[in-house]
């Protein structure tokens, strides 16, 4: 009672009616503050459980795969891996597509390529370092992912976005271009940002680092360039007939 007191929240006695009233409404918005402050607190909880059982779900994923030689586990064998029910795996990954296109960003995250998909003509030119390097830090994961069914599979759940990001690129880069042409644009433009183009270099040429993202650059840049000059002309070789 002495703690209430102290906080002016108790009288020692009404003098007329109604005198507690305003106790009653301090005491109202205290409680409400404090419920407010417990729901937020388990909000915040059941966020970070579910994230955490997120990640393990992926983790046993990425395992498994390992393990398996790039074969794909069920979704069963999952869920014993990472100690959950099959329920708790399709209540975070509805589809297949889902969990493979999680697998490939837990990948991402875990062997450090946090580069992301370019969103401008610039931002294409700027990442290419970046990217590639992120690449050669992990080179024995990278070369699964492009080589294996799995990984192949986990790659081609970003293919909607790879597409509308190099698509985008193209339509700034040349907004005149047929859009037949400028899906050709677009597929080369993303064919040498990507850990096919880095693979080939690398076995083929020992091109790493430095010296394979001044290639990548290099030819990225001189496509832009005809991409922002072309105006309407097609994606096409332009080679002139001879006579006789």
């Amino acid at each position: 009672m002495s703690d209430f007191k102290a906080l002016n929240l108790i009288s020692p006695r009404p003098e007329r009616p109604g005198a507690f009233s305003c106790c009653e409404c301090q005491i109202d918005v205290i409680y409400t503050y404090i419920m407010s402050s417990v729901r937020s607190y388990n909000s915040a909880l059941r966020r970070d459980q579910a994230e955490a059982t997120r990640e393990r779900i992926l983790a046993a994923m990425a395992s498994l795969v390992d393990e398996g030689g790039g074969q794909e586990p069920t979704n069963r064998a999952v869920a014993e891996r990472a100690q959950v029910t099959e329920v708790t795996v399709y209540r975070h990954f509805p589809s297949r597509d889902l969990l493979l296109k999680g697998l490939w960003e837990h990948l991402n995250r875990q062997d450090g390529v946090r580069v992301g998909m370019p969103e401008s003509p610039d931002e294409l030119l700027a990442k290419i370092a970046p990217l590639l390097a992120s690449f050669d830090a992990a080179p024995a994961q990278i070369i699964a992912r492009v080589t294996t069914a799995q990984g192949r599979a986990a790659r081609a759940s970003l293919d909607p976005e790879r597409r509308e990001a190099f698509e985008g690129i193209v339509a700034r880069a040349a907004p005149k271009l047929p859009d037949a042409d400028r899906d050709k644009a677009a597929a080369v433009l993303q064919l040498l940002y990507s850990a096919y183009s880095w693979l080939s270099l690398r076995e083929q040429w020992d091109l790493q680092g430095e010296p394979a993202a001044d290639a990548i650059g290099w030819a990225t840049e001189i496509l832009l360039n005809d991409l922002k000059s072309r105006g309407t002309a097609p994606i096409a070789p332009r080679v002139s007939s001879q006579k006789g």
